[in-house]
């Protein structure tokens, strides 16, 4: 990874292809629901855990990593070489104040900490993303600690909802919160905080 490759980076971020979207009143409101979602629901204490699930544009791990700052640590995990290099990369040279570990590996690889986080976040596609719904939601619950939530968002047009809340009438987790967002008809979407359960 060098400066090259990051400032491609930068420069595709307001590119034709994904410029629209990124600069979007939409994707605003998603950023900053999300965002105030996960300050208002979680608690932060000394030494907690927290995972990402698929890093993207890395824009959320950098929000994560700010908020925990000075009381706990952020994990990262994208399955994408590239995505998990320039990410890695980019916080290094923005001086991150509380930078992600990153682990590029796939949410099913048998080798991920497991009952290591206080919260596992899984957020935007990266459900859709990963082709099997229940056993990404599955590996998800693995890596929380007993104790630990799940917050999980996303859109409420790909029968997400109806998938999760089937999903949690045959396990033992528990919706704890529950919120839809439909202000942007061209995206509604929810999260919810889901306990593992014991």
């Amino acid at each position: 990874m060098n400066d090259e490759k990051l400032l491609q980076y930068y420069m595709e971020l307001k590119g034709p292809e994904a410029g629209e979207w990124n600069t979007s009143p939409t994707c605003i409101h998603t950023q900053l629901v999300t965002r105030d979602y996960v300050k208002r629901l979680f608690k932060i204490f000394d030494g907690i855990q927290v995972c990402n699930v698929g890093i993207g544009t890395g824009d959320w791990d950098d929000y994560l990593g700010y908020w925990l700052k000075d009381k706990g640590k952020l994990t990262s995990i994208d399955i994408d070489d590239e995505i998990c290099g320039i990410f890695q990369y980019r916080q290094k040279r923005e001086g991150h104040p509380n930078p992600s570990t990153v682990l590029c590996k796939s949410i099913f690889d048998l080798d991920l900490p497991q009952n290591a986080f206080d919260i596992v976040t899984l957020i935007g596609s990266s459900i859709d993303e990963s082709g099997e719904f229940k056993k990404c939601l599955d590996a998800c619950f693995s890596l929380l600690k007993p104790e630990g939530y799940l917050m999980f968002m996303a859109s409420l047009k790909n029968s997400g909802l109806e998938l999760l809340e089937e999903y949690i009438s045959h396990s033992q987790a528990c919706i704890a919160q529950k919120d839809s967002y439909d202000a942007f008809p061209g995206y509604p979407f929810f999260i919810c905080k889901i306990s593992k359960g014991l």
